[in-house]
């Protein structure tokens, strides 16, 4: 009885030790989950590649859910799922770098920056 009580023990200062390192890690890339279904897609015209995705609702990790646009780049995220990044009407779920702001558009002879909640860096879709 002794030593299962130790055991039991054992286990679960290991595994909370393991909880800690993880959630540590996570805040050490600067990476927050995201998820949400696509409404709509814009092509950035000034930002070869990039598209400005528009989710309804977006769900940031917290218990509140929003509805806003987050942008993708083939040069850097990593697509897994079905590959169907930005059709309207699919889930994502993945990661991604809160504030930046990499999408311009051209507004008669300029560019402008559309705002976004960040920029992805992982992202997987349904199918």
């Amino acid at each position: 009885m002794r030593n299962q009580f130790k055991s039991i023990v054992l286990l679960s200062v290991v595994s909370g030790l393991l909880l800690v390192g993880a959630s540590t890690a996570q805040a050490q890339t600067g990476l927050l989950p995201f998820g949400g279904i696509v409404s709509y897609q814009i092509n950035c015209s000034c930002s070869p590649g990039l598209s400005w995705i528009w989710f309804t609702p977006l769900y940031l990790g917290g218990p509140i859910n929003i509805t806003g646009p987050m942008i993708y780049s083939p040069f850097s995220t990593i697509l897994y799922g079905y590959y169907m990044i930005g059709v309207p009407g699919k889930w994502h779920l993945g990661d991604y770098y809160p504030g930046v702001q990499a999408c311009w558009v051209k507004v008669y002879k300029f560019c402008v920056p559309l705002p976004a909640v960040g920029l992805m860096s992982k992202v997987g879709t349904n199918y």
